[in-house]
């Protein structure tokens, strides 16, 4: 049952997967200077106005700042797709009704969706780093340390995801309250960005977003 619910979510946002790649190669192609997004100034090309390919790699934000929104945008998109989706089809009252409970379902697709976005996002880190890190690309200095906080943001985005699945669960009209988990979730990271709030604090967060998915899944009616 569980493979095949994974299997049916990796068909269902394949096309999403494919997006999130070629914005992010996009954005490495900038960065680096390969391919078509190659930039001609030190500070801007075509869509990534924050790209400085001169500076240092991870401490200058060029990367984090185009990183944080790309992201973003996929764990948003990534968590209402994956609980819109299934009501608009009217599939829940069919998944539902299969030999399993409710809490195993969801966070099955909870599992699937962050998985998805944590190893997607991971592989621009790793291969601007690695880029970064060859002799000749970069003059100066490169320590594999200088890449915490684009990881940072790395494990922050699923929170966000979170906010976005629990907001298209709710049966909420979507101009009253039914975005406000979204609307948290993108706070709290915020105040870890730019306020410099612990990472320690986002652990409470996320088994509170959890809770509250796994809440909402038990007592929503589906028909």
């Amino acid at each position: 049952m569980i493979r095949a619910l994974v299997i049916k979510e990796l068909k269902e946002t394949w096309l999403l997967m494919a997006a999130a790649a070629l914005a992010y190669g996009w954005l490495l192609c900038g960065l680096t200077g390969w391919g078509p997004a190659a930039v001609e100034t030190p500070t801007s090309n075509m869509f990534f106005i924050w790209i400085n390919r001169w500076g240092i790699p991870f401490v200058d934000g060029g990367f984090d700042n185009t990183f944080i929104v790309i992201t973003g945008l996929l764990a948003i998109t990534f968590g209402l797709l994956q609980s819109v989706r299934e009501s608009r089809q009217a599939t829940y009252l069919f998944l539902l009704h299969r030999p399993w409970p409710r809490w195993a379902f969801f966070l099955t697709k909870l599992a699937v969706g962050a998985t998805i976005i944590l190893v997607i996002s991971s592989l621009p880190i790793l291969i601007y780093a690695r880029w970064a890190a060859t002799p000749g690309n970069v003059p100066a200095p490169f320590e594999w340390s200088m890449t915490g906080p684009a990881w940072e943001i790395w494990l922050m985005m699923p929170l966000i995801y979170l906010g976005a699945f629990l907001s298209g669960l709710r049966p909420a009209r979507w101009h009253a309250t039914r975005l406000l988990p979204l609307a948290a979730s993108i706070e709290a990271v915020n105040l870890r960005v730019n306020w410099g709030m612990s990472m320690a604090w986002l652990a409470p967060i996320y088994l509170l977003f959890i809770g509250a998915i796994c809440i909402m899944a038990r007592e929503r009616d589906y028909s």
